[in-house]
């Protein structure tokens, strides 16, 4: 076969070759393919002016491959699993044997509160995997999805690119805490008090306000920011221990509050909410081990939407 283009080679006949030398004979192999011993004759012919092989010869005791047949059987087999496993599409993920590893980009917020049941869920499920946490920056999360070098990322609000897919995980809303013993905050606080506290801003983003700031702007009011913090985590230790407020997502609280002592109460204003949601890039829609990722992520986020809200003092 030796300066044969592809092209110029009906590919079934490969099919028939390993049938004629498995089986060791035109009768038996036509039955196998289905075709008539003159079909299957037929075929044995062409394939020996492509090989330039007898490939099978007849003797007393019927019909044996020649050297070059037989050297070709095994490969052969290989070759016909390999075509058959691609126009299958049966990519396989296994999450008990699997050694996979999955890059995750999140806040640490997100961190904190989705990845305990998350990684129960990957440990029990799939020991041999292993989940990378990368922070999200929002700037430019399309093309490391695209590429593969970010399988999911975790956040609120992405960009609109060409390409991405997105599923909201669960809701979240915000609440206002103070350390325990704050001279200045009784059992509720209103609007005038609020105003008057120094906070501190989580600003991923690197901003000088968030969305209570616009809220606040609205009514015509601003609020003294002391501290301005990139990371969600940061923020209620330096509250535990100083006059500071924060105005922080509820479940992070539930996560950090009791331990640092924190007082949790509802804002003198009505605060929106936010979704989480998780993002990957439709070239990887129907990777088995992505789609089994991403409904692990799924499936964590719902143990999430059942907790109880935050308990108020």
């Amino acid at each position: 076969m030796h300066g044969v283009q592809l092209q110029g080679v009906d590919l079934n006949l490969l099919v028939a070759l390993e049938a004629l030398l498995s089986e060791r004979s035109v009768t038996r192999a036509g039955v196998r393919l289905g075709l008539t011993a003159s079909a299957t004759s037929h075929a044995l012919a062409r394939l020996r002016a492509t090989f330039g092989d007898e490939l099978l010869v007849r003797t007393r005791g019927g019909m044996i491959p020649t050297a070059r047949g037989e050297q070709l059987l095994v490969p052969l087999r290989a070759a016909l699993r390999d075509v058959g496993a691609l126009l299958s599409n049966t990519a396989r993920f296994d999450p008990r044997t699997s050694r996979r590893e999955f890059v995750l980009a999140s806040t640490d917020y997100i961190e904190a509160v989705l990845l305990p049941p998350l990684l129960a869920r990957v440990s029990a499920a799939a020991p041999g995997v292993q989940l990378r946490v990368r922070p999200l920056e929002l700037s430019d999360v399309a093309a490391p999805l695209e590429s593969g070098a970010i399988t999911v990322a975790l956040g609120v609000v992405f960009d609109a690119s060409p390409g991405l897919q997105q599923q909201a995980l669960f809701s979240e809303e915000m609440v206002l805490v103070c350390r325990k013993g704050h001279p200045a905050v009784r059992r509720t606080i209103d609007l005038a008090t609020y105003l008057r506290l120094r906070h501190v801003l989580v600003s991923v983003r690197g901003g000088s306000q968030s969305v209570v700031d616009d809220q606040l702007a609205e009514l015509g009011h601003a609020r003294q920011i002391a501290l301005v913090v990139p990371h969600f985590l940061a923020a209620p230790l330096i509250v535990a221990s100083s006059d500071l407020v924060l105005t922080t997502p509820a479940r992070l609280v539930r996560r950090l509050g009791p331990a640092l002592e924190l007082r949790t109460l509802a804002p003198p204003l009505a605060v929106p909410g936010f979704t989480v949601r998780q993002v990957w890039h439709e070239r990887h829609q129907d990777d088995p081990g992505h789609l089994w990722l991403r409904q692990q992520i799924f499936a964590a986020a719902k143990t999430l939407a059942t907790s109880k809200d935050p308990s108020r003092c």
